[in-house]
């Protein structure tokens, strides 16, 4: 499983972003490894097709690379402060890097930030 941080789904939905031929052919080349994003991901990933009016063409794309919507537990919320605090990362790359942590996947991000974050945690960037 392949837990893809909010960038990653962007850039899939946006042919125009610098980094969608790469969110393409990870989703073509690993698409038999699976894929997650916690439900803030994906909400941050909606904003912009939202705005739009296309948040359910971008709900459909997602639906196409099987993208499967972790949910946020109340149980985690100490656990997530803690890779915050200790990966010094903003709330929503800590939540990607939890959800890669906690399911034991690879992570698949265009941020150098919290890739170095994810390498430190033995988090695999899936490429």
């Amino acid at each position: 499983m392949i837990v893809v941080d909010a960038n990653v789904l962007i850039a899939f939905l946006d042919a125009d972003d610098g980094h969608h031929d790469d969110a393409v052919g990870l989703f073509e080349h690993r698409f038999l490894d699976g894929f997650s994003a916690s439900v803030l991901t994906v909400a941050e990933s909606l904003v912009h097709p939202t705005r739009a009016g296309r948040q359910d063409a971008a709900l459909a794309a997602f639906a196409t690379v099987g993208i499967e919507v972790l949910a946020l537990e109340h149980s985690q919320a100490a656990d997530l402060a803690r890779v915050r605090t200790d990966y010094r990362l903003r709330m929503p790359d800590a939540v990607a890097l939890h959800a890669a942590i906690s399911t034991r996947s690879e992570l698949a991000t265009f941020d150098d930030a919290l890739a170095s974050a994810a390498a430190k945690a033995g988090v695999t960037i899936a490429h």
